[in-house]
């Protein structure tokens, strides 16, 4: 094995998002939340990725767990490791996962490995100071520790043996925020969707899918355009819809927003630059239960689907049966329109709303009993079970469960 996957706060969302895109051979549970892969991390395109916070190249296993055993490894190949880097002041950091090894212990290995490096590349070396076992997100790209002139090595303890890996990419929560916090239209009433479970939503949804060859994923329930941002960035073209000409005028903003944005993958054509009309986007007003799409253009369905009332506490039993209700015949028309219109083989991942019941158990929509007489067949996976597809913190009611089909 080459890679370790170092997965989010719902590590069964970020191990699917990792099967569906590189299949089941090719990752695999390591511990409840990393994932162990034969890809190359250069094979990784992790910035799509959003149920992974960080990516480790494997350097060694190593049988034991002593502390003293391990750091007399790490002094033999570290500073070998830093010759590889550009020249100037190197940014070093040592991160070690499941284990108690005392802060003190870490600290002190990683100025003796500071010394090391330095002595091996006649560098001077920076030691990111542990505040904590492991290094936090904002430690490492904060301190350029995956740049030319980073190195973080990463210890994670498995049964009786310490895996050695190198941090090759973290995710970037700067831009996260920025394409959350910063777009120009947003809408708490509709819902916040997360950029990096809509990111996990698209990859679900596309699989195998090539986003340079023109491919379409369509959002039928675009709302202000979470889901059509992400799968843009990963260079699908892109269709929108929903059913209230507001959420469509917020997504054409945000879109055309994210199109300005410097790191933006769209190209504006020489010959619209002074069009104002010009969009890289399709957007319609349309009811998803009745719209008729272009559906010759659709490769892939991707959305957030109708989640009904948000709730602060668990409501009444009556309350809950008039919102599933609600809920199941709004997405059962939903999947009966659109199973017409799109191609046999066609991919959806659509997020259902599940509520989550004071004793930990969830109340699903019964439409999930109705998916073979509606046409479609659900997708199942290896390493991750349909009851784990679900998004939620633990006080939330309202939970977002992915569903994951195909049209027969």
């Amino acid at each position: 094995m080459r890679s370790l996957f170092f997965l989010g706060r719902q590590p069964k969302l970020g191990l699917a998002e990792l099967e569906s895109l590189y299949g089941s051979d090719a990752v695999a549970p390591l511990t409840e939340t990393v994932a162990i892969s034969s890809l190359e991390p250069h094979e990784v395109n992790f910035a799509r990725l959003g149920g992974s916070i960080k990516l480790t190249e494997i350097i060694d296993t190593v049988h034991f767990t002593e502390w003293r055993k391990i750091e007399k490894v790490l002094l033999e190949q570290v500073p070998a490791l830093a010759t590889s880097l550009d020249q100037g002041k190197i940014q070093f950091g040592l991160s070690v996962y499941n284990t108690n090894i005392d802060l003190r212990d870490i600290q002190a290995t990683a100025l003796r490995l500071k010394k090391a490096i330095r002595n091996r590349t006649n560098q001077s070396v920076r030691v990111i100071p542990n505040q904590a076992a492991i290094l936090s997100t904002p430690q490492v790209i904060h301190n350029h520790l995956t740049g030319p002139r980073g190195l973080e090595i990463v210890l994670l303890k498995v049964e009786e043996r310490i895996i050695i890996s190198r941090t090759y990419a973290e995710q970037d929560i700067e831009a996260y925020t920025l394409r959350d916090r910063n777009r120009p239209k947003r809408d708490t009433r509709v819902g916040m969707l997360p950029p990096k479970l809509a990111q996990i939503i698209v990859n679900l949804a596309t699989a195998d899918l090539d986003p340079r060859h023109g491919n379409i994923v369509l959002d039928p329930f675009c709302g202000t355009g979470v889901v059509l941002q992400e799968a843009a960035l990963m260079g699908f073209d892109i269709y929108g819809t929903d059913i209230e000409p507001r959420m469509i005028e917020y997504t054409d903003k945000n879109l055309m927003w994210l199109h300005e944005q410097p790191n933006s993958p769209v190209v504006r054509p020489l010959e619209s630059q002074d069009d104002p009309s010009w969009r890289y986007f399709s957007l319609e007003v349309g009811d998803a239960t009745s719209h008729t799409w272009k559906s010759d253009t659709v490769r892939a369905v991707a959305c957030e689907g109708y989640l009904g009332q948000p709730f602060s506490a668990f409501p009444s039993p009556q309350k809950l049966a008039e919102v599933t209700n609600t809920c199941n015949k709004i997405m059962r028309g939903f999947f009966k329109n659109i199973a017409n219109q799109i191609e046999s083989g066609t991919r959806l991942c659509v997020a259902l709303p599940a509520w989550h019941q004071p004793n930990g158990q969830f109340i699903h929509l019964k439409l999930l009993d109705e998916l073979d007489d509606l046409g479609y067949n659900r997708m199942s996976f290896v390493h991750v079970r349909d009851e784990d597809l679900l998004y939620y913190r633990p006080d939330q009611v309202v939970a977002r469960e992915l569903l994951v089909i195909t049209r027969k």
